[in-house]
């Protein structure tokens, strides 16, 4: 099917007002639906209980804590959360609606309403900036439940159509889902658009995203297509367009948060440090509660040598996350580095407990803080204690493996940099580029590495050479194909798999070799298995790769094409 042109539906549209095309109300019948309702609060549940039947609703589950919620929407197929805002701890119904989101744990389709008596600016700030679906202020009567209910749900339900598609991560269908509604030129053209440039970006098919919003914005200035177009001109290397669409995202509301995040994202790519810093600053005033922001204000404020701010931002990300998905033992490590070049060592030395008591029984939370304290005794000009910390460091990662986060790795490599241990830290950061030529996050933090190091060009050096040592196995390999030795390339593939089993773009192409010498040489039971193994392994690591979307078609298709020769 052909893309439907964003400019001409559009057009067609005329962007009448919904309201004139609006379709003739339909009683939603709540009988049918399940409800989750999250909240600790034991009378509330029990008045919602009595709402939701006086609705006719009947299938009701309820939850009091994140994880018990999370828990139930991993067994359960909800059509609607109502969700209290003031959780547990520190954590909130916009924390629970960023996992689920993150984790694509719901259905398209799933309504998110925060019921809440909490009326602060920030936190409804915090609530515009998730887009759960609809905020409803306590007390409310069963009458307006009801009404923003109906209304939400009429509209969610238009996005049954991509349901399958998303739960399984087929974007490239669900695209084509929204293909077939934006062709149908109907009151949801523009939500069809707006998923459609999300799913684009989402999969890096950044041009399509790009022709999606500008198509939008050719019809009418809307704030999110201009944030879209802003994000795919920054992955697009247009940095200085980007930072104009950003800016005048906010000229017009100063309340998009995650423009403020953008603004900084693209100031942080030039190395502009204290400018992202400043615009990162403004929009924890203005939303304190979001973890990434806060980490990334702490790494930020960091390279700006800010270590008052960058502390102050690691602590909040800590104590935020705390009990959530983003709990992550990586900020302790960051706090104590910057503790450190602080001169703070008695607070790093404190990071270090923290850390230990915070993650007891996790082998690789106890990896890291052996390399936070070899961090502190070499601060110290304790070289035995360094020692000590860091061979227990390194036992503890001949354990872990391959199950060790990259980042706690680097972080152990940079220890034993430091550490004269030159050879240990080279080989580590070799694994880690071979695994990561393609992932630019993780290359700017080796790059940062030797930067602190005070050796960039030992850096620039062994990223180029990884880079060009899998540019040329590609390059053979596909020399192989061309003269017909498929089997060989295949083979090539399968020993670089084998010896780079994270490495996503070597597995795709072994993938895309596996499939062309079957749709070439015909059916192969055993390099069909195996492909469908790799691609399970990268649905796993990188589920929104473009490349493995598609190649992912061309799996079925395959399996199709000999269908009748598979036992």
């Amino acid at each position: 099917m052909s893309n439907p042109n964003p400019i001409n539906a559009l057009t067609e549209l005329g962007m009448r007002n919904a309201e004139s095309t609006r379709r003739q109300p339909v009683q939603v019948d709540y009988s049918r639906l399940l409800f989750l309702v999250v909240d600790p609060a034991k009378e509330m549940r029990g008045a919602m209980t009595m709402t939701l039947s006086s609705m006719g609703a009947n299938k009701v589950e309820f939850a009091t804590r994140i994880g018990d919620a999370l828990s139930r929407i991993q067994k359960s197929d909800i059509d609607i959360i109502l969700s209290e805002y003031d959780l547990e701890h520190s954590a909130d119904g916009l924390h629970l609606l960023e996992e689920i989101k993150q984790r694509n744990l719901c259905k398209q389709s799933t309504v998110f309403m925060i019921v809440t008596a909490e009326r602060r600016a920030q936190n409804v700030i915090g609530a515009v900036e998730q887009a759960p679906d609809d905020y409803l202020l306590k007390p409310f009567t069963g009458e307006a439940l009801s009404k923003r209910l109906d209304k939400a749900i009429r509209k969610k339900q238009e996005f049954r159509c991509v349901d399958e598609a998303m739960r399984n991560n087929e974007y490239l269908r669900a695209i084509e889902e929204c293909n077939e509604r934006i062709r149908n030129r109907d009151e949801y053209t523009l939500d069809f658009m707006k998923l459609k440039g999300r799913l684009s970006l989402m999969i890096g098919d950044y041009p399509a995203a790009k022709q999606v919003y500008t198509g939008v914005l050719a019809a009418k200035p809307i704030p999110w297509a201009k944030m879209g177009l802003g994000k795919a001109e920054f992955h697009l290397k247009n940095l200085a367009t980007a930072e104009q669409l950003f800016k005048e995202v906010l000229e017009n509301n100063g309340q998009v948060m995650e423009a403020y995040d953008w603004l900084a994202k693209t100031h942080t790519a030039q190395a502009e440090y204290a400018a992202a810093q400043a615009i990162l600053q403004n929009a924890v005033r203005l939303s304190p509660t979001i973890v990434n922001r806060q980490k990334t204000l702490g790494e930020v404020a960091h390279k700006n040598k800010d270590y008052d701010v960058a502390e102050q931002a690691l602590r909040d990300t800590i104590t935020l996350a705390k009990y959530s998905f983003w709990r992550d033992a990586g900020n302790y490590a960051q706090l104590s580095k910057v503790q450190l070049d602080k001169g703070d060592v008695d607070a790093a030395k404190q990071t270090v407990s923290e850390v230990r008591r915070d993650f007891k029984q996790d082998p690789q939370a106890a990896m890291l803080s052996y390399v936070m304290e070899a961090n502190v005794s070499q601060k110290l000009g304790d070289p035995v204690a360094a020692k000590l910390a860091l061979d227990m460091a390194e036992k503890q990662l001949g354990v872990l493996g391959d199950k060790l986060p990259d980042q706690y790795a680097l972080e152990f490599a940079e220890a034993c940099y430091k550490g004269g241990r030159e050879d240990t830290a080279s080989a580590v950061v070799k694994k880690i580029l071979k695994n990561n030529h393609e992932n630019p996050d993780l290359l700017a933090r080796v790059e940062g590495l030797f930067d602190t190091l005070g050796n960039p060009d030992l850096g620039s050096q062994l990223i180029s050479q990884t880079t060009q040592d899998i540019v040329d196995l590609n390059n053979q390999a596909v020399t192989m194909a061309k003269s017909g030795d498929l089997e060989g390339a295949v083979q090539l593939f399968i020993q670089a798999v084998n010896d780079m089993p994270a490495n996503v773009h070597v597995t795709l192409n072994a993938v895309n070799a596996l499939l062309a010498y079957v749709n070439t040489k015909g059916w192969h039971a055993s390099y069909m298995q195996l492909t469908k193994e790799y691609l399970e392994r990268i649905r796993k690591a990188d589920p929104n790769n473009g490349k493995f979307q598609k190649l992912t078609e061309t799996y079925k298709a395959t399996l199709r094409r000999y269908s009748n020769k598979r036992s």
